[in-house]
C-alpha cells in the first residue's frame, strides 16, 4: 500500500498521471439484511391462513395472556404460536415437542444440541439464553435447575 501512495505522489509531484495500478481503491461492503428466523415453517409476520396451511387448524385459540388484542393458537406437540393483527408475533415450541425445525434443519429438543446449533449466544438471562438476527430473536428456556423448557421465536424490540 505504501508502494501506491509513493507512486501516487511522485506522479503528482512530477507533473504527470497516476498509474491506475497507484490510485487506491476502496471496498465498501454493505451488510446484508438478515433473513428471518423460521421456527418449525413459521416466521414472524406470517398470516393465520399461512399457518393453518402449514401447521393445520389449531386445537384451541385463548386469549393472550400478555399482549390485551391478541391471541394463543395451542397445537399438539406442545407447539404455540401467537397472533396480533392477524399476523404472527411469536412462536413456541416446548421440549415436549422431542424434536424441531430451524430453518430448514430438523434438531432434537435437547438442551445441548440447540447449543450446538445455534452458536455462541448473544444474550443470556436467568430464565435463558438466545441468538439474534436482525431484530428477531431466538431463545431457549431452562427452568431453574437448567432444565429446557422451550424455544421460542419472537422480535427482540
Amino acid at each position: 500500500m505504501l508502494l501506491s501512495w509513493l507512486l501516487l505522489l511522485s506522479s503528482i509531484i512530477n507533473g504527470g498521471s497516476p498509474p491506475a495500478a497507484a490510485v487506491p481503491a476502496v471496498v465498501v461492503y454493505s451488510e446484508p439484511v438478515p433473513d428471518q428466523w423460521q421456527l418449525d415453517g413459521i416466521e414472524l409476520g406470517d398470516k393465520t391462513g399461512e399457518v393453518t396451511g402449514i401447521w393445520g387448524t389449531p386445537g384451541k385459540i385463548v386469549p393472550d395472556e400478555w399482549q390485551s388484542g391478541c391471541e394463543t393458537w395451542h397445537y399438539k406437540e406442545g407447539r404455540n404460536v401467537g397472533f396480533c393483527g392477524g399476523a404472527v408475533s411469536y412462536v413456541e415450541v416446548s421440549a415436549a415437542a422431542k424434536k424441531t425445525n430451524v430453518d430448514g434443519k430438523d434438531i432434537p429438543m435437547v438442551k445441548e444440541e440447540l447449543q450446538l446449533m445455534l452458536g455462541k449466544p448473544d444474550f443470556e438471562a436467568d430464565d435463558g439464553w438466545g441468538v439474534l438476527r436482525g431484530e428477531e430473536a431466538l431463545k431457549v428456556f431452562v427452568d431453574d435447575q437448567g432444565k429446557l423448557v422451550s424455544l421460542d421465536l419472537f422480535t427482540d424490540l
